[in-house]
């Protein structure tokens, strides 16, 4: 007996429904948890090259622009440590938002859920706000 074709592609898309919804935390905590944390190493690598603070500290005692007397090599010295010390706070900041950002994926389904478990018993009047 051949069933209708609505009633069959809506079975379909039921189940698959009910399968994403299913798979979803076991997605967001295995495959998605690996890419969040390689979008950190690469952000991190990223971030480092792009304020070149190994280049920075390689260079840290030569003279800029060839300036060979003493004043010039004084004048370098300090702009290099402004510069180092400026980037590596920027650095730091940087790599402390990448960890927000990998810890709030972790943490974000619990919230929801706590949040729905929450609004679910004050809806239902167990809760009198």
């Amino acid at each position: 007996m051949t069933q209708n074709i609505v009633v069959q592609a809506f079975k379909t898309l039921i189940i698959d429904l009910i399968g994403e919804v299913l798979y979803f935390p076991i997605w967001w905590y295995s495959a998605g948890l690996f890419k969040i944390i390689l979008f950190f190493i690469r952000s991190v690598k990223n971030t480092n090259r792009d304020l070149a603070l190994g280049l920075l500290l390689r260079n840290f005692f030569k003279p800029m622009f060839g300036v060979q007397d003493r004043t010039g090599r004084l004048i370098s010295l300090f702009m290099r440590f402004i510069l180092v010390l400026g980037r590596l706070i920027l650095f730091l900041l940087l790599v402390i938002f990448y960890l927000l950002v990998v810890l709030f994926w972790v943490v974000l389904p619990v919230i929801v859920a706590a949040g729905l478990y929450y609004n679910f018993r004050i809806f239902y009047g167990q809760y009198k706000v």
